[in-house]
């Protein structure tokens, strides 16, 4: 099947460099105390109600005055650069269970809230979980070293940042779009490969949960749809993708993910933030690449911790059913065996 590559430039609002966010806070939204006071109202209402996290909709999570403000962020993800920060969320108001119900009906006003890991969790935490730093399957989400960027396998990637690391811990972005444009550019052949696709490394949550199963057909990179590039990109899964199925990555394939990860960590492409408490972080993970740098917990005990979620859009239309197969899937809950 020929792949349908774009070989002009996108000039569009999701083709952003660093210079082009740099002196721009349209991206960046304060929650008011009206915003608020609304949201905790519909807090109240759910509690009421006896309901928590997981159990109840938008329909119940009412926010008639702060919905407009939402509706502008559902824009900027879909048409705009794809990224923002909802700041000033009061996360000392209320305890860990209360937030993740109140984060829980936020989401609920952007889409569908998915299982993101093994254990079938819609709200997970993100924070050092100390696990054995030998297993190769170890999602790095739980320990305090640097992430790559990578995108995930949901339309929006959400974290709430409930508290900071002592040092470290930023969180960087990228258009993967201007990587589009880079490659095309100054790498063009590496587009068909790119394109093409890769064999990617389940890590054990695959459909047969196996440690060393891999995707049954290549994942493009890159896809272009309804007039959108989109990317599925994350270095290390490839790469241990081509070991599980024994068969090497090509010189070419090599350099070309090589040079997208540069792109990825390069400081005229990215912009970088330190998440504070009580800030949400909500991106497009199909035109954006997010990374952070490790960190080192406070020496009192206290942990970075931050709250996640992945959210599928409502009336997406951004990609290819082939493409969305895999990229919109989230990693279901391991089925128990009686």
């Amino acid at each position: 099947m020929t792949k349908n590559i774009l070989r002009t430039l996108v000039k569009d609002a999701t083709a952003w460099k660093a210079a082009d966010v740099e002196n721009d806070s349209s991206w960046i939204y304060h929650l008011t105390p009206a915003d608020l006071d609304e949201i905790d109202l519909a807090f109240r209402q759910v509690k009421a109600n006896g309901q928590t996290w997981g159990e109840f909709g938008k329909e119940v999570f009412v926010l008639p005055l702060l919905a407009e403000k939402l509706r502008s962020i559902d824009d900027q993800i879909r048409n705009g650069r794809g990224f923002v920060l909802l700041k000033g969320f009061p996360v000392k108001r209320y305890t860990l269970d209360e937030i993740k119900t109140i984060y829980w009906g936020l989401g609920t006003h952007m889409g569908q809230v998915i299982s993101h890991n093994v254990a079938g969790d819609f709200v997970a935490a993100v924070t050092d979980l100390a696990l054995n730093s030998s297993d190769p399957n170890r999602r790095n989400n739980t320990t305090n070293q640097l992430l790559d960027p990578h995108t995930d396998l949901a339309d929006v990637v959400s974290l709430l940042c409930i508290e900071q690391a002592q040092e470290g811990g930023m969180s960087s972005l990228v258009s993967t779009v201007a990587i589009h444009n880079e490659v095309l550019q100054h790498h063009p052949e590496y587009l068909e490969v790119l394109y093409e696709g890769f064999y990617h490394d389940y890590r054990g949550y695959g459909p047969n949960a196996d440690p060393n199963e891999v995707t049954a057909t290549p994942i493009p990179v890159f896809e272009y749809n309804n007039g959108r590039v989109n990317c599925a990109f994350a270095k290390k899964i490839i790469e241990t993708g081509a070991k599980k199925r024994g068969v090497p990555l090509t010189p070419l394939q090599q350099a070309a993910i090589d040079y997208v990860h540069e792109l990825g960590t390069r400081e005229d492409m990215r912009v970088d933030m330190m998440l504070e408490p009580g800030d949400i972080q909500i991106i497009n993970n199909y035109i954006t690449l997010h990374a952070r740098s490790n960190y080192f917990d406070h020496d009192d005990g206290r942990k970075r911790y931050l709250l996640r979620m992945w959210i599928n859009l409502e009336d997406s239309v951004q990609l290819s059913p082939d493409f969305a197969s895999f990229v919109r899937r989230g990693i279901p809950a391991l089925k128990q065996v009686a």
